[in-house]
C-alpha cells in the first residue's frame, strides 16, 4: 500500500461548518411545508432524502462532530414521525405516480434515522426517541396496517429501514415503567399454533408485540436485530417475568433450533435469528434471571456444535451461526462461573465439565476459516480466563502458547538444518532463526488475537511474559504466501500489534524492564548505545520501528506506530531516543509506504546505531529486498543506499557479501518469487556498492566480487523475455555498472548485457541496459568501441529485429556521446537512425529511433562536438512530421509526429549557420501540425512553432503563445495562426492543417476553426491579394492530395465546401471557378471511393452558386445518377432536387438498377440543357 497523504479528519472538520447548518435547514423543510411545523408532508421525494443521508454519511469518520446538533436533528424526525402515525396513518396507502419518485414520509424519516444509527450508533440514537406509552398502540397499528397496504401494492418500495426503526422504537417503549395490561390494541393478531402456548395469560399488547417480533426474527435483513431486542426487552419486563415469558421463549427457540424443520431447504437465517434471541436474552439478563434456563441454553449450543445431525450441520456451516454459538456459550459460562460463587451455586462437576468443553471449543475455533468466528473465539477465551483463578488462567495461557509453538521450525546457524522447536530445549533455540512456513496462518491469527485479549485483561502472570513477548515478536514479522502469491500474514501481524499495545498498556515498567532481550528467542538486540544490556522493551520498540517503516500493509504500519507510541508513553526513559523515535515514526508519516521506507526509515536510523543496524538487516529481508511488489524492492534499495552512507566500510562489505551470497544461491530459473527475490537482492547489492562514493577501498570490493560468478548472480536470462526476466534485467544492469568501477568488465559481462539489450522492451529496463553498456564501454579502448559500434550497425551479421530493437537503439544513442566526434563510426549513427525512421519498421520502432536521434542531437548541441549530417536529419524529420499511419488503434503516426516535433525544437539549439536551412525546410510542416486535428499534436506543435519562427525571424510575428492543452482548441488560437497565410512559404501547409481541424475532428474544434476562418476571411480590411493567396493555397493543397488517402482528402474537400458556401471567394468569381473546377477534377478519379464521391457531391452542390460552372456541375451530377453505387445515386438525386425541384427525382427509385433509370436521366438532362448523350458514369 502506498496511500496518499490526505488528512481526511481535518478536511471533514473544516467542511462540517457548512454541512451541519445545511442539515439544520433542509431537514425541517423535508418534513413540514415551509419548515415551520404547521403542516406535515405525507410524501417526500426519494432524492431529497438521499441528499440528506449523503450529508450524514460524511460523518462516518468522525461522528462526534454531530453531537452538538444530534438531539435537535433527531427530535425533528421524531416529531414528524409521531405526528404522522397519530394523524395521517391512513395516508400511507395513497398511490403516487410511478414517475414521481415520492415515498411515504415515515419511510423517508426511517431511512434518515437508520443513517444516524449507522454513523453514531443505535444505542446513542435510541436514547433520543420518545418513550411515552401512549405511542405503543399507534406504532403497533401502523406496522400492521402499513404491511397490509404494502401487500396489496405491486410497486411498494423497500421498507426494511422503516421496519428496523419502528421495531427499535418499540423496544425502547418497552423500557417505560408501565403495565402492559393497562394498554389496549385494536389489532386482530393471527397467532401461529407454535406461539399459542407462549401467549397464554399475556395482555393483548404483549401478544401483539410477541407476534410482531417473531415475524421479523427470521428476516435476512437488518430488522432481525431490532426484532431480537424487542423480544428480549419484552421478556425481561417485570410483568412478563411473572408470566415466566423468558423461560418459555428459551424453550421455544431451543426447540426451533434442535428439532428438524417442517419445511425442507429452510433458510439458515431462521437459526441465526433464534441464536441471536438466545444470546441477547442471556447477555442482557441478570444472573438470577437466566439461572433457570442457563444449563438448557448451554447444552443446546453444545449439541449444535458437536451433533452429526444434518440439520445441525447445516446451521454449523454458517459462519454467523458459529459466531453466535460461541457468544452464547461465552455468556453461559460467564454466568455459570458467577453462580458458582453465590450461596446457591450450580453443581461443581457440571460447571467444570462445561468449562472444559467450552475452552476446548474455543481453542478449536481459533483456527476457523472465517475471521469473525476466530475473533469471537479469542474474545470468549479471554473473558472466560478473566473469571478463573490464577492457576487455571495460567494453564489457558500455556495452552495458547503451546499451540503457537506447534509446527515452528528452528534453523541451526552452523549446520543449516531445520528442526521442530518443540523437540529442543528452550535455551538451545534462543539464537536460532524461526521458520514458520508450516504453521496455519488462520489459526495463528486467532491465537494472536487471544493473546491480545488476554493481555488487555491482564490475565497472564508476569512469569509467562517472556514466552508471550517471543510469540508477539514472531507474529509481528509473520508472513506467508498463498498458492497465487498473495500475502496471508496481514491478520497475524495486525493481531500482534494489538497484543503489544495491550502488553504496553496493562503491565508496569518494572515488570517489563526486568525481562532482558537475551532471554527472548530471536532477541538479537543485546546492548544499547551505552553498552548496557538491552531490555525486552527496547527489543519490542526496535521491532515496532521496523514494522512501522517497512511493513507492506498500511494498517500494520500505522498500528505499529500506535503501539510504539503507547509503549514509549507508558514506559518513559527506557527506550533509546524514545521521544524522538515516536516523533519520527509518526502515525501520519508512515501511511505512505514509499515515504515510510525511505524518509522515515532513514530519519529513524540517524537517531541511534541500534535502529540503524536493525534497519540494515531488515531491508535485506522479506519486507525490503524480498518484498512482493517491485516498487517496494526499489524503495528498499534507495533506503539502503542512504543508510550505507553512514555505515562503516567493513559493515558495508559484510552486508554486500551476505546479499550477494543469498542471490547466488537462488534457483537459476528466473520465475515468480525467485525472480522477485533476485531483483530485490541485486538492487540492494548495487545500492551498497554505489554508496561508497569515495572508492577508498577498491581492493576490498574487488576481492569480494571475485568470489561470485556472474551467471550465478544473474540466473538464466535465455529464451523469450517475460515480465520476470525483464525485472531481473533491471537489477542486473545497474549491478554490472557498479562492478566496473572496481574491475575491468570480462567478456562474459559484455555478453550478458548485450543479450539483455536485445530482449528488453520496457522503458525502465531498456534505459538501465543502455546506461550499463555506456559504463562498460568507457572501460574499452577506442578501437574496441569502434568495433562494437560497427557490429551493432551491420545488418549482414544479425537479424533486422536485433538491429532495430529498442535496447540496441537506446544503447547506440548513449554510445554516441562517448564515440570520437570525428570518427567515421560516430558519423554513421545519425544516418542509421534516419534510415530506420524512414524505413518499413513498426511505428513503435520508428518512434524510438526518432527519440534516439533527438537524444544524440541534444548531446551534440550541449557539447558543441562537430556538425551533424544535415541531409539525413532533414530526411528523417520530413518523414516523421508527415507520418499519418493508421491502424486499429487509430492515428498512431501521431506518436512519431510528436517525437519529430521534439527533435525539431532540439535542432534550434545549434548555431544559425548549421541549422537554418533545415529549420526552414521543416517549419511549414510544423505550421500544419500547429493547426491539425489532434489536440496533443496541435499543442506540442504550437510551442515548437514559436521556437522555430523566432529562430528564423520570419514574418508576420506570432502574437502570443498558448501553454495549456485546452487553449489550443479555442477560436482565438486559430485566429492567431491565420495571419501566417500571408507567408507564401507556409500558407499551403497552414490550409492543410486548418482543413483537418475544420472537417476532420470534433464538432467543438471544427466550429472554433471555422468561426476563426470566416471572421478572418470576411474582414473588410483584408485585401484581395491575401484572399488570392488563400485561394491559391487551398487549390494547391487539393492538387497535391489527388493521390493521397481518403483520411486526408475528404476533410480537405469538406473544408473547401465550407469556404465556398461562406462566400469567402465571392469577389474572385472571375478567376476562381475555372481554376477550382479543373483542380477538383484531379481528385474525382474513376477509382474514387464512395466516401470521396460523397464529399465531392457536397462540393459540387456549393459550386452551383457560380453561373459559369452551373452547367458543368449539373452535367457531373446527372452522370452520377447512373453511378454503380446506390448511395452515390441517392446523394446526387438529393442535391439535384434541392437545386432544380424536378419531380422525377422524387418519383424514381434510385436504389434500383441504374439501367432502369437511364431514360428518365436522359430526359432530365435534356430539360436541364446539359446534353443528351450519357456515358457510363465516372
Amino acid at each position: 500500500m502506498d496511500a496518499a497523504e490526505v488528512d481526511y479528519d481535518a478536511k471533514l472538520y473544516k467542511a462540517s461548518g457548512d454541512i451541519i447548518p445545511e442539515l439544520q435547514v433542509k431537514l425541517p423543510l423535508l418534513i413540514w411545508h415551509d419548515g415551520n411545523k404547521s403542516r406535515l408532508r405525507t410524501h417526500v421525494l426519494y432524492t431529497k432524502c438521499a441528499e440528506l443521508r449523503n450529508l450524514i454519511d460524511r460523518f462516518q469518520e468522525w461522528p462526534q462532530l454531530l453531537d452538538p446538533v444530534l438531539a435537535s436533528l433527531v427530535q425533528s424526525v421524531v416529531d414528524g414521525f409521531q405526528q404522522y402515525i397519530t394523524q395521517y396513518a391512513d395516508y400511507y396507502g395513497y398511490e403516487t405516480r410511478s414517475d414521481s419518485q415520492a415515498i411515504p414520509l415515515p419511510l423517508g424519516l426511517s431511512q434518515i434515522l437508520y443513517t444516524l444509527c449507522k454513523v453514531r450508533g443505535y444505542k446513542v440514537i435510541v436514547r433520543l426517541l420518545n418513550n411515552e406509552p401512549r405511542y405503543v398502540e399507534p406504532m403497533l397499528f401502523c406496522m400492521r396496517h402499513w404491511q397490509t397496504l404494502r401487500s396489496r401494492s405491486l410497486t411498494s418500495p423497500s421498507v426494511w429501514e422503516e421496519k428496523y426503526i419502528m421495531l427499535l422504537w418499540l423496544s425502547h417503549l418497552m423500557l417505560a415503567p408501565f403495565e402492559l395490561s393497562t394498554l389496549s390494541t385494536h389489532n386482530k393478531v393471527n397467532i401461529d399454533s407454535g406461539l399459542s402456548r407462549l401467549t397464554e395469560g399475556l395482555p393483548e399488547v404483549a401478544v401483539d408485540v410477541l407476534s410482531l417480533g417473531f415475524e421479523h426474527i427470521t428476516s435476512p435483513s437488518k430488522e432481525r436485530e431490532s426484532a431480537v431486542i424487542l423480544l428480549v426487552r419484552l421478556a425481561l419486563r417485570k410483568d412478563m417475568q411473572s408470566a415466566n415469558l423468558s423461560e418459555q421463549l428459551v424453550d421455544y427457540a431451543v426447540g426451533k433450533l434442535l428439532d428438524p424443520p417442517s419445511k425442507k431447504n429452510t433458510s439458515v437465517y431462521h437459526a441465526i435469528g433464534y441464536l441471536s434471541l438466545l444470546y441477547a436474552l442471556m447477555n442482557l439478563g441478570t444472573m438470577s434471571e437466566v439461572a433457570p434456563f442457563l444449563t438448557k441454553v448451554y447444552r443446546a449450543s453444545a449439541t449444535l456444535f458437536s451433533s452429526s445431525d444434518e440439520h445441525h450441520a447445516t446451521i454449523r456451516g454458517s459462519a454467523p451461526a458459529r459466531k453466535l454459538l460461541i457468544k452464547v456459550q461465552r455468556v453461559c459460562l460467564t454466568h455459570a462461573l458467577a453462580l458458582a460463587r453465590t450461596p446457591t451455586p450450580l453443581d461443581g462437576d457440571m460447571v467444570n465439565e462445561m468449562l472444559e468443553e467450552g475452552i476446548q471449543t474455543y481453542l478449536d475455533a481459533l483456527g476457523d476459516q472465517d475471521s469473525p468466528v476466530r475473533m469471537a473465539a479469542s474474545k470468549a477465551l479471554s473473558v472466560i480466563t478473566l473469571n478463573l483463578d490464577e492457576s487455571m488462567a495460567a494453564e489457558i495461557v500455556e495452552a495458547v502458547l503451546g499451540s503457537l509453538a506447534e509446527n515452528i521450525l528452528v534453523e541451526d546457524p552452523n549446520t543449516g538444518r531445520s528442526m521442530a522447536k518443540t523437540d529442543l530445549p528452550t535455551d538451545n533455540t534462543l539464537q536460532m532463526k524461526r521458520n514458520i512456513s508450516l504453521v496455519d496462518p488462520q489459526k495463528w491469527q486467532g491465537l494472536m488475537l487471544t493473546l491480545g485479549h488476554l493481555l488487555f485483561r491482564r490475565s497472564p502472570p508476569p512469569h509467562q511474559l517472556v514466552d508471550i513477548i517471543e510469540a508477539l515478536l514472531v507474529g509481528l514479522e509473520f508472513e506467508q504466501r498463498s498458492s497465487v502469491g498473495t500475502s496471508v500474514g496481514n491478520g497475524v501481524r495486525d493481531a500482534a500489534c494489538f497484543g503489544i499495545w495491550a502488553l504496553s498498556r496493562k503491565y508496569s515498567t518494572l515488570e517489563l524492564d526486568a525481562i532482558k532481550a537475551a532471554e527472548v528467542a530471536g532477541g538479537n538486540v543485546t546492548s544499547n548505545s551505552d553498552g548496557n544490556e538491552s531490555s525486552a522493551l527496547q527489543l519490542i520498540a526496535t521491532r515496532l520501528t521496523l514494522a512501522a517503516c517497512l511493513d507492506p500493509s498500511g494498517n500494520i504500519r500505522r498500528g505499529s506506530s500506535a503501539a510504539l507510541q503507547e509503549l514509549i508513553g507508558r514506559h518513559p526513559d527506557i527506550i533509546v531516543q524514545g521521544i524522538p523515535i515516536v516523533q519520527v515514526v509518526d502515525y501520519q508519516a508512515v501511511a505512505r509506504r514509499s515515504r515510510a521506507m525511505i524518509e522515515v526509515a532513514v530519519a529513524a536510523s540517524e537517531l541511534d546505531k541500534l535502529y540503524h543496524d536493525a534497519l540494515l538487516d531488515a531491508l535485506a529481508d522479506w519486507r525490503g529486498a524480498r518484498a512482493a511488489d517491485p516498487d517496494s524492492r526499489r524503495w528498499a534499495a534507495d533506503a539502503m543506499r542512504r543508510l550505507c552512507r553512514r555505515t562503516s566500510t567493513d559493515r558495508r562489505t559484510d552486508l554486500a557479501r551476505q546479499v550477494l551470497q543469498t542471490a547466488s544461491k537462488l534457483k537459476p530459473r528466473n520465475l515468480g518469487t525467485t525472480a522477485g527475490s533476485r531483483h530485490g537482492l541485486l538492487l540492494l547489492a548495487t545500492a551498497i556498492i554505489e554508496s561508497d562514493d569515495s572508492q577508498s577501498n577498491p581492493g576490498t570490493w574487488r576481492r569480494l566480487l571475485e568470489c561470485f560468478k556472474l551467471e550465478d548472480l544473474s540466473g538464466s536470462l535465455s529464451g523469450k523475455a517475460t515480465n520476470d526476466t525483464e525485472m531481473v534485467i533491471e537489477s542486473v544492469a545497474p549491478l554490472f555498472q557498479a562492478l566496473v568501477r572496481y574491475q575491468s568488465p570480462p567478456d562474459e559481462m559484455l555478453s550478458i548485457i548485450d543479450h539483455c539489450i536485445l530482449i528488453s522492451s520496457k522503458p525502465r529496463t531498456v534505459d538501465a541496459c543502455a546506461t550499463a553498456m555506456m559504463s562498460l564501454s568507457r572501460t574499452l579502448d577506442a578501437q574496441q568501441q569502434a568495433l562494437l559500434l560497427r557490429s551493432w550497425m551491420d545488418l549482414s551479421t544479425q537479424k533486422r529485429s536485433d538491429l532495430v530493437c529498442k535496447g540496441r537503439l537506446h544503447s547506440l544513442s548513449k554510445l554516441f556521446e562517448l564515440a570520437d566526434s570525428g570518427g567515421a563510426d560516430r558519423q554513421r549513427i545519425l544516418p542509421f537512425f534516419a534510415d530506420i525512421v524512414c524505413g518499413p519498421d513498426a511505428i513503435e520502432t520508428r518512434v524510438v529511433a526518432m527519440s534516439c536521434l533527438g537524444r544524440s542531437l541534444r548531446a551534440m548541441a550541449e557539447r558543441s562536438t562537430g556538425r551533424f549530417d544535415e541531409a539525413a536529419v532533414t530526411r528523417a524529420l520530413l518523414h516523421g512530421l508527415n507520418d499519418y499511419t493508421n491502424d486499429q488503434r487509430g492515428d498512431i503516426g501521431s506518436l512519431l509526429r510528436l517525437e519529430s516535433l521534439d527533435v525539431a525544437e532540439i535542432i534550434t539549439r545549434f548555431p544559425m549557420q548549421e541549422a537554418e536551412v533545415l529549420i526552414a525546410a521543416v517549419t511549414p510542416n510544423v505550421v500544419r501540425l500547429a493547426a491539425e486535428r489532434l489536440n496533443k499534436v496541435r499543442h506540442r506543435a504550437s510551442s515548437c512553432l514559436k521556437v522555430c519562427w523566432f529562430y528564423l525571424g520570419w514574418q508576420p510575428a506570432l502574437p502570443e503563445s498558448y501553454e495549456h492543452l485546452a487553449d489550443v482548441s479555442s477560436e482565438s488560437y486559430f485566429s492567431h495562426l491565420l495571419p501566417l497565410v500571408r507567408n507564401e512559404q507556409v500558407n499551403v501547409q497552414l490550409i492543410k492543417g486548418l482543413a483537418s481541424s475544420a472537417a476532420g475532428t470534433t464538432e467543438e474544434i471544427g466550429r472554433a476553426c471555422c468561426r476563426a476562418l470566416t471572421t478572418y476571411a470576411l474582414d473588410v480590411r483584408l485585401n484581395a491579394e491575401i484572399k488570392q493567396r488563400m485561394m491559391s493555397a487551398m487549390l494547391s493543397c487539393v492538387a497535391e492530395s489527388g493521390s493521397a488517402e481518403d483520411s486526408q482528402v475528404i476533410p480537405l474537400l469538406d473544408f473547401c465546401t465550407f469556404m465556398v458556401e461562406q462566400g469567402i471567394f465571392a469577389s474572385d468569381t472571375d478567376s476562381f471557378p475555372a481554376r477550382a473546377w479543373n483542380t477538383f477534377q484531379k481528385v474525382h478519379t474513376t477509382t474514387a471511393s464512395i466516401e470521396r464521391l460523397d464529399a465531392l457531391i457536397r462540393l459540387y452542390s456549393a459550386f452551383l452558386v457560380y453561373p459559369d460552372l452551373r452547367n458543368k456541375v449539373l452535367d457531373k451530377l446527372t452522370r452520377l445518377l447512373l453511378h454503380r453505387y446506390p448511395k452515390i445515386r441517392n446523394a446526387a438525386a438529393d442535391v439535384l432536387y434541392v437545386n432544380t425541384s424536378e419531380e422525377v427525382l422524387l418519383e424514381r427509385d434510385w436504389n434500383g438498377a441504374a439501367a432502369s433509370n437511364k431514360p428518365q436521366v436522359l430526359e432530365l438532362r435534356r430539360r436541364l440543357r446539359v446534353g443528351v448523350a450519357v456515358q457510363e458514369a465516372a
